[in-house]
């Protein structure tokens, strides 16, 4: 397997979240769908997000404070919690619909790794310097 980057994960996230809300609007022509499918892929986006600049944030400093890390970690965790519990609760969301949008971060990684047997063998020697 190759090694991929947390940034190529971040661009196709972004895609399906973007190619997944219009795909979901056109398709289903529901509005309740597009936005349980839209909020629960924004939702894992920021909490994607959030992780990273927190683990970038403890990498790069030189001398990691355990309140760093006990502050942190659960006040991002508490946060994702409180925005999942009001749309679960006063959204109305489709479950079926919110479901995949909670996954796409898991598919974007899986389209990350499966990417290069989908390219032709002379861009893959080229990568790989052979």
């Amino acid at each position: 397997m190759r090694e991929i980057t947390v940034t190529q994960v971040e661009r196709c996230n972004m895609a399906l979240f973007l190619l997944g809300s219009i795909g979901i609007a056109v398709i289903t022509r529901d509005l309740m769908a597009f936005f349980s499918f839209a909020v629960a892929s924004a939702i894992v986006i920021l909490n994607f997000r959030l992780l990273k600049n927190i683990i970038a944030r403890l990498i790069l400093k030189q001398e990691i404070a355990k309140k760093d890390l006990f502050l942190a970690l659960p006040a991002k965790f508490l946060l994702l919690l409180g925005i999942l519990t009001v749309v679960v609760i006063y959204g109305n969301v489709k479950a079926s619909y919110f479901l995949t949008g909670l996954s796409t971060v898991f598919i974007s990684i899986l389209i990350s790794q499966l990417l290069p047997f989908f390219s032709s063998s002379s861009q893959r020697r080229q990568d790989n310097g052979a």
